[in-house]
């Protein structure tokens, strides 16, 4: 059996390319010019990218300008600086001017890409240097913030302190001007001292005249009279006092010298509140609406009595500078502001307490300099001044009833003052201290004290 043979493929004809095998060819492919057509007989070759260097660095330019006398590229800046001091090209030596110099255009948003970056190691390479650069511009920013930072901080702290400092200042400047406000207002009305009064501080003196003394008496019997049969129904039990707190506190006086010495409230009205402090300031604070109403400025020294009036619109107060002072405010408004009336400069050493007379016409003032005063309060003159005791006077206090004043010693006495007679008519010991405050009972039949003894 004979075996059947394939007959013999012919031989393929090799087909010269022509335009469709381009556009055949893949789009990303020939837009990027990896392949092109040829001539019957060629082969196919990469195409060879050639890249503008500047003739004088060898480095792709970023500002690259054309010299058709020299048929070069350079960088802008160098054939510049060449240009301006040798006036030559420094690759041909031939003679050059600015105006030979034509700008190219260039693309500045993308920078040229040097040769390194034409394969995947370079590449690499380029990427881990740009990004040892990142982190190292990173690091220098983080650091220069904090630093910002600090010194930002630095410098609001600086700016509150002075802020705070300007508002003390203009505080104080603004109380400064205030107390001068009140001390060329009282020298505008003070009245001249005749020649020769200033000679005899007792030619001063009104005394205590028999007019002063029979209304002092005639008070005294109407008062004793009523206060005897009185009776208090809306007294507050002991119980209730136990349970006493505190529902508000107030800072009024100034925080550089804190301290209040005395205080006293509006016998009718308990939304009227005066206070002396250790920043010579008598503060009247309104309590309804809980805020201050008046800062009485004047006194030079620590504040140790204050006093205010329970039928007129006046506060008396009573300093370690030896004087005591009657403000006196507006009939219309309480909240209105208070001017000094009088004061009084007859103490030598620290006036230590004041005593409003039931009259309201009168008050008294004790010192440290062994000595006690009355006043009539509608002209600021003094009626008696009683001095040279043997103790000087921590406090003093009307008796209820006007003719009676009680006055503690340093000598850890208490001497009980007839006003008719002005002598002592009674003195009563037991404390081991100095006696500081003294107080009649609304009946006047008790008398009690306090001492720095504890007692």
């Amino acid at each position: 059996t004979s075996r059947l043979e394939r007959p013999p493929r012919p031989p393929r004809r090799r087909r010269a390319p022509g335009p469709e095998d381009a556009s055949a060819q893949p789009a990303h492919l020939a837009a990027a010019g990896h392949f092109r057509a040829h001539l019957p007989g060629s082969w196919p070759s990469v195409h060879a990218m050639t890249t503008i260097v500047c003739a004088i660095s060898g480095q792709p330019p970023e500002e690259p300008v054309f010299a058709p006398k020299t048929g070069h590229v350079y960088e802008k800046r160098l054939i510049t600086k060449n240009v301006e001091s040798a006036g030559k090209c420094p690759v041909t030596k031939e003679e050059l001017t600015q105006d030979d110099l034509v700008d190219m255009k260039a693309n500045k948003a993308v920078r040229p890409r040097p040769a390194s970056a034409t394969s995947i190691p370079g590449i690499l390479t380029l990427f881990q240097s740009e990004w040892d650069a990142l982190m190292t511009e990173t690091y220098e920013l983080k650091t220069n913030l904090d630093t910002t930072r600090k010194q930002l901080s630095h410098a609001l702290y600086q700016h509150d302190a002075a802020c705070r400092v300007i508002a003390r200042l203009l505080r104080e400047r603004d109380a400064s001007r205030a107390q001068v406000g009140q001390l060329q207002e009282q020298l505008a009305n003070s009245r001249p001292i005749p020649e020769g009064a200033a000679a005899n501080d007792e030619e001063a003196e009104i005394g205590l005249t028999p007019e002063i003394l029979q209304r002092m008496t005639e008070c005294m019997k109407a008062l004793s009279k009523t206060r005897k049969k009185r009776e208090f129904p809306d007294l507050a039990p002991v119980t209730d006092v136990k349970r006493l707190s505190s529902t508000s506190s107030h800072p009024t006086h100034q925080s550089t010298a804190p301290g209040i010495l005395c205080v006293d409230r509006h016998k009718t009205d308990d939304s009227r509140i005066v206070t002396g402090g250790v920043d010579c300031q008598v503060i009247v604070f309104d309590a309804q609406k809980e805020k201050l109403a008046q800062k009485l400025l004047g006194h030079t020294k620590k504040v140790t009595a204050v006093v205010m009036h329970p039928q007129r619109e006046a506060i008396l107060s009573a300093s370690q500078d030896a004087t005591a002072r009657v403000w006196v405010g507006s009939a219309d408004d309480w909240r209105s502001p208070y001017t000094c009336a009088h004061q009084v400069r007859k103490h030598r050493g620290e006036v230590s307490d004041l005593s409003l007379h039931p009259l309201g016409d009168y008050f008294s003032t004790a010192s440290l300099d062994k000595s006690w005063a009355l006043h009539d309060l509608n002209v600021g003159r003094v009626i008696r001044h009683v001095q040279d005791l043997g103790s000087g006077y921590g406090c003093m206090k009307f008796h209820p009833d006007g003719l009676i004043l009680a006055g503690g010693c340093e000598d850890k006495t208490i001497n009980v003052w007839d006003i008719n007679q002005q002598k002592v008519v009674a003195s009563l010991t037991g404390h081991e201290g100095e006696v500081e405050s003294v107080a009649f009972s609304e009946n006047g039949y008790y008398l009690a004290s306090g001492s720095r003894d504890g007692v």
